[in-house]
């Protein structure tokens, strides 16, 4: 019978004619951690790359005597021997732009897809090359070098896969040019060394005018996220609609997703004609529905750069979710309303609070509303402890009330 390749989805059938016992140490353990995880595997990024490496070293000790002749990998291994061909070799930004527009055109040609058993490598590929010519802002040149242990499970696929031919691929020749040395690797896809890191402080940060930006402080609009709790009648829904007003006060296009209330409510409409100004109402939209559920949210953050959630638990996702549509939409800000326990803990845990950049708190000081206040228990941007009235929408103590507030925290 011939061998087949061991993938997520023939998991379980193909490991049955495979000896367990026999295997490396390390391979059992894989196996293991496989039947353990397998259930994650589409939810959890982190235990799908370490599937998806158990799977790779497996492929490897069960076809280490087995040379590959599929056609199908003809493409995918030209193009991991393009990539090893630029290693230690000084590149201009055209040339790594041709290079993953040749990738991204055999990828919707569909030349290579994601059956393919070295999709994972192209996808790395693909990812790591786009990321370092997006960083080359003020450099024309790069020096690329492919970490040493990705570098050889790329040169094991090479060995075991003959390539018949290039084919139009446009294999990228070093260059003479003198480099301005950035490594690639895999330590330098995370971490960025201070003399190539740039400072755009007036660019990358914002503050809305007047208390609104007072409670708020100086913003920053990447991987942005608020999050709005307090007590029942203190006037969360309507603090929203301020911070709607004051966003697109300053040119932002607004989604307000209203889960609890209707959008055809008297309420709504009461709430529009006392906090939303009449030249922002046509930069601030509303929805009450979610169809598609996390994609109607992720949908709209690709045409909005607010995204207002009233509330998250109306949206039936787990709490994950809120760090994911930061995440993915960094440059989109979300504000949210979660709501509380009776012990007064957000529904559905804690964990946006921690993903967050600021924490807003309602507080009902009594049942007049007039006195109803806003307060940040948390605020990477500027002072927490800050009070804003939310009826007044004016800043409530003075200096000394919020230095105080600061040394008892």
């Amino acid at each position: 019978m011939e061998k087949q390749y061991i993938s997520f989805e023939n998991y379980n059938n193909e490991i049955t004619h495979v000896r367990i016992k026999a295997l490396p140490e390390m391979l059992q353990k894989g196996h293991q951690f496989f039947l353990e995880a397998k259930e994650f595997y589409y939810q959890e990024p982190e235990i799908r790359e370490t599937i998806d490496i158990y799977l790779e070293q497996l492929n490897a000790h069960l076809f280490k005597d087995t040379k590959v002749h599929d056609p199908d990998t003809q493409i995918s291994v030209s193009f991991i021997q393009a990539f090893l061909n630029i290693h230690r070799t000084i590149q201009s930004k055209e040339e790594l732009k041709k290079f993953i527009f040749s990738l991204q055109k055999a990828i919707t040609d569909k030349e290579i897809t994601k059956e393919d058993i070295h999709a994972r490598h192209i996808k790395d590929i693909q990812y790591k090359l786009i990321a370092r010519h997006n960083e080359m802002i003020l450099q024309d040149q790069v020096k690329v070098i492919i970490n040493s242990k990705w570098r050889l499970e790329l040169q094991k696929i090479i060995a075991q896969t003959p390539i018949e031919g290039l084919g139009n691929l446009n294999v990228i020749t070093p260059s003479k040019a003198d480099p301005i040395q950035i490594i690639t690797t895999k330590r330098d896809t995370l971490f960025t060394s201070f003399d190539q890191h740039l400072t755009k402080t007036n660019t990358l940060t914002f503050k809305i005018p007047g208390a609104m930006g007072e409670l708020l402080g100086d913003i920053e609009k990447f991987e942005l996220a608020i999050t709005i709790e307090g007590d029942q009648g203190g006037g969360k829904t309507r603090f929203t609609y301020q911070l709607a007003d004051a966003f697109a006060d300053i040119g932002n296009e607004v989604a307000i997703f209203s889960l609890e209330i209707g959008s055809k409510s008297d309420l709504i409409t009461r709430m529009k004609e006392e906090y939303l100004q009449p030249i922002n109402q046509n930069h601030i939209f509303i929805a009450d529905q979610l169809p598609d559920g996390y994609n109607t949210i992720s949908n709209a953050a690709k045409d909005f750069d607010v995204i207002i959630i009233d509330s998250w638990n109306k949206t039936g996702l787990p709490s994950q979710d809120f760090d994911r549509l930061r995440k993915e939409h960094p440059d989109t800000i979300f504000i949210v309303i979660f709501q509380r326990t009776t012990q007064k803990t957000i529904r559905g845990g804690t964990a946006p609070l921690f993903d967050a950049g600021i924490n807003i708190e309602i507080v009902k000081a009594d049942d007049t509303f007039r006195n109803n206040y806003a307060i940040t228990t948390k605020n990477r941007y500027g002072v927490t402890g800050i009070r804003y009235n939310v009826f007044n929408k004016n800043i409530i103590g003075n200096s000394e009330g919020v230095l105080e507030s600061v040394l008892e925290n």
